[in-house]
């Protein structure tokens, strides 16, 4: 990954060095170590630095804003649909043995640099597994993950759900189903 000196007076630059990292890998590494969370606003993804936590979505969106804050643009935000299953998260063992589905497409926040893709949700470096899953790529902006990013994933949903009627599930089922398995990944 490209690293930089984080030396803009914007305000994730400057609550990065207040925390005492003055490089975007510093910023990355870090950002890795929190703990996987929603935060209590998903607008608001500076609240990972307060908080202490955060989701793929409010970590990358952070470290994307960073990038951009000093001046790297090419720092992309990636919204990437995989199909989730037991192998890409271990914690979902057992969790697809009832389904009528062996996988659930989910969206994934990540940055890519240079066609390289970088996963900092958490330290596993889960994107190893995941990437050869990955059945869509869309690069967005910080504030998509808010809104954006779920639309693309429902939309994607929608798809797939009338590709396999054999499922008989509607979009609200798999949803449910997806927070559930979620549900589990915070744990």
């Amino acid at each position: 990954m490209l690293d930089f000196e984080l030396s803009s007076d914007q305000i994730y630059s400057s609550r990065f060095r207040e925390l005492k990292m003055t490089s975007f890998k510093e910023a990355c590494g870090f950002i890795a170590k929190l703990p996987y969370g929603r935060n209590t606003n998903r607008e608001d993804f500076g609240l990972v630095l307060s908080e202490m936590k955060g989701t793929c979505s409010s970590k990358h969106a952070l470290l994307a804003s960073l990038a951009l804050e000093n001046g790297h643009p090419e720092v992309e935000l990636i919204a990437g649909i995989f199909l989730m299953n037991e192998e890409t998260h271990s914690r979902l063992n057992g969790f697809f043995t009832d389904k009528s589905y062996p996988n659930i497409p989910e969206c994934h926040c990540y940055l890519r640099f240079q066609g390289e893709r970088f996963d900092y949700t958490d330290a596993s470096n889960r994107m190893e597994v995941i990437a050869p899953k990955i059945v869509r790529e869309q690069r967005i902006d910080p504030n998509q993950v808010v809104d954006w990013k779920i639309m693309i994933h429902k939309h994607y949903l929608q798809g797939w759900l009338t590709r396999n009627p054999a499922f008989q599930m509607t979009l609200e089922d798999i949803w449910r189903d997806r927070e559930e398995a979620i549900g589990l990944l915070g744990k």
